[in-house]
């Protein structure tokens, strides 16, 4: 067991270790104005100017370098009116209440600013342009092969009886009343149409609606394609039969104000983008589709049950309930849901840089950061590129209540352990690392959030299998730990038995890189000959599913990856894959981005060396350590570019906590950023 040594003694051993070296950047006199104790593995440090000479605060903007149209994946598309542009070479005026028989090639037009009240009759295919106001209360029957279009300022008046038979055109660009009760054509909608009466879209018909379209009375149904990739309304409800299909492209919005809804057809999004469907005052009758709701749609509801959709496979994995998606006011469309933040708006500012630690000639380079209460705990190994034959390490306690002036709480350093990774549960540490005899686990417990500085045996060191441990989480009584090469894996671990293996839940050796969890889902990451491979699970690790992605596979499979997790969805860093995002209901690989692939006017931008080592998330943004390019910010939502930074030194690890990210740069520290 570790013996405790007296304070004296402990500074003894802390100026014999440290004071030799020119690149320490601590004084003889600092050390002394310090407060240690020592033994044969570890030296703590707590207090003094030692450890304040460790932290520069800088407070600085950093320059960030951002891309423009990075864009918003739940944000309806700005409409904006298609304009129209008439072709009347050789069209007929139609004025008046005057009555016109349209035969095979002919174009008659309405004027803009001019009321036509006669009427049409379509003696073979032909063609109508309504610039002005079609109405009066005569029938317009548009036959197969016949076209109408309504321009921008051109409108069909509610009394006028208008009727789409099969293989009938509508292209409207204006404001058209559609008043009889069915439709067996085709409507291409750019702007504003209303079905005054209750609608039956027949089989033979197909409605396209790219702006805004509202179904006004009950007894609405649907027996065909009805695409909406805007603003569609259904005032009282509507029936979807067998045959028919409520197709909602990605950030469109459908509302339903009221009635009834059935559906023996089906509502589906093929898109990778959101669509929101919101039910308000409404109710669900039959509902005999399985599934009936398909892809990425966000279903909300207001005073309507909808627990009809939660039993026999009414919704696929890839519906969300009450997600509030946010959709953008545009000229077709308002806005819904919360406004995600605003790309152009980010800024980042540079608090501090932790100077690593040297211990015994040795600069350490940090490798994991957890924050609690608002204490941030650091891990440090020896960096082999430089010292290979030497396994030391540390550990940080850093006081960030303060964004800006943190302060340097303690530190530990460790004459034979290095560390990977550090997690804080419960007021006890447990950091997960090695030395050359195998992976090992230090345990400690924090008084206030801090080591005890007084006995040096509350560090208590177990030893795990495989040569190297690479993280872990505490939950629910037992400890997830990975551990790599020969014989490691995901383990389970017992503190009531000195962290013994109570299970083994994945045996993969060197192929293990790393273990995340939410409130929800464990989720635990291996890379190898086949390609990337994510292991979902509860937060136990219970229930697991395993899925693998060959796309994914990595060139470079030595280096250090993380992973992170939102409510949804895990992002993995991929080395020279970059990152990708999965969601964690199914699986499913929704995104990619790669930054070897990126280019700009056919340049690239970053490097074809660097590594993505480490992934981090706050609420709208996804950060990337990326080597030598630095830390390469992406949209979380739509996984565009938004921009990037450098700082001093290679990006090889990054964490974010309360609109703070610490980004460890090798030797060269690790920086205390404050996200704006």
């Amino acid at each position: 067991m570790i013996k405790k040594l007296s304070a004296i003694a402990g500074l003894i051993l802390l100026v014999t270790s440290t004071g030799c070296s020119s690149d320490n950047p601590l004084t003889s006199e600092e050390t002394e104005n310090s407060q240690s104790i020592a033994n044969s593995d570890i030296t703590l440090q707590y207090g003094g100017n030692a450890l304040s000479k460790n932290i520069e605060l800088k407070n600085d903007p950093i320059q960030f370098v951002q891309f423009g149209g990075a864009g918003q994946k739940f944000s309806a598309s700005t409409q904006k009116t298609t304009v129209y542009t008439p072709n009347l070479s050789g069209a007929i005026a139609a004025t008046g209440s005057n009555w016109y028989n349209i035969n095979n090639g002919e174009t008659y037009y309405i004027p803009q600013g001019t009321t036509f009240t006669g009427g049409f009759n379509f003696n073979s295919a032909g063609k109508i342009i309504i610039l002005g106001t079609l109405g009066g209360s005569n029938w317009m029957n548009v036959p197969n092969g016949g076209r109408v279009e309504v321009g921008n300022n051109g409108q069909i008046a509610s009394s006028a009886n208008f009727h789409l038979n099969s293989g009938g055109k509508l292209d409207n660009y204006g404001i058209v009343n559609y008043t009889t009760s069915s439709v067996d054509g085709i409507i291409n909608n750019y702007n504003n149409l209303s079905f005054k009466n209750s609608t039956s879209l027949n089989g033979s018909s197909t409605v396209n609606n790219y702006c805004k379209m509202v179904f006004e009375q009950q007894s609405n149904y649907i027996n065909s394609q009805l695409n909406n990739s805007a603003y569609l309304t259904f005032s009282k409800g509507f029936h979807i039969n067998g045959s028919g299909r409520l197709d909602l492209k990605p950030q469109s919005f459908t509302e339903i104000t009221g009635g009834s809804v059935s559906i023996d057809g089906k509502i589906n999004n093929s898109g990778s983008g959101l669509a929101r469907i919101d039910f308000v005052n409404s109710s669900f009758s039959n509902i005999n589709a399985s599934p009936a709701v398909t892809g990425l749609i966000d279903m909300n509801f207001t005073n309507t049950s909808y627990s009809i959709l939660q039993s026999n496979n009414r919704i696929n994995d890839q519906v969300t309930l009450n997600g509030n998606t946010y959709i953008a006011a545009g000229e077709c469309t308002p806005q819904k849901g919360t406004s995600p933040c605003t790309d152009s708006q980010l800024q980042l500012s540079l608090v501090a840089n932790v100077v690593s630690p040297v211990f015994n000639n040795t600069t350490l380079s940090a490798t994991g950061v957890s924050v609690n209460n608002g204490f941030a705990y650091v891990s440090y190994h020896t960096n082999d590129a430089t010292s290979s034959a030497i396994t030391q390490g540390a550990l940080r306690i850093i006081n960030v209540a303060d964004y800006n002036t943190p302060s340097l709480v303690s530190q530990a350093l460790f004459n034979n352990i290095e560390f990977n990774h550090v997690d804080v549960t419960n007021n006890k540490l447990y950091a997960t690392g090695g030395d050359k005899n195998g992976a090992k686990l230090v345990v400690s417990p924090l008084v206030n959030n801090i080591f005890n500085t007084q006995d040096l045996s509350q560090f208590m060191t177990y030893k795990l299998p495989s040569s190297t441990a690479k993280n872990s989480y505490f939950y629910n009584n037992a400890l997830y730990a990975v551990t790599g090469a020969t014989g490691g894996g995901l383990f389970k671990l017992d503190p009531s038995t000195n962290f013994t293996v109570s299970s083994n839940l994945s045996a993969s050796g060197e192929r293990s890189k790393f273990v995340a969890h939410n409130a929800n889902y464990q989720v635990y990451f291996t890379t190898g000959d086949t390609g990337a491979s994510l292991r979902i699970a509860n937060v136990d690790g219970q229930g697991a599913q395993t899925y693998t992605y060959p796309t994914l596979k990595q060139l470079v499979t030595d280096g250090k990856n993380t992973i992170t997790l939102d409510d949804e969805y895990a992002y993995v860093a991929l080395s020279d894959k970059g990152v990708a995002k999965i969601k964690l209901s199914n699986g499913q690989l929704t995104s990619t981005f790669v930054p070897r692939s990126f280019q700009i006017n056919s340049t690239n931008v970053f490097s074809q060396t660097s590594l993505t080592n480490a992934v981090a998330i706050n609420n709208c943004y996804l950060y990337l350590a990326n080597g030598n390019d630095g830390v390469i910010v992406l949209n979380k939502n739509t996984f565009n570019v938004v921009g990037y930074f450098k700082l001093n030194g290679s990006a090889n690890y990054i964490y974010v906590n309360n609109n703070l990210a610490y980004v460890a740069t090798g030797k060269s520290g690790l920086n205390i950023i404050k996200i704006n």
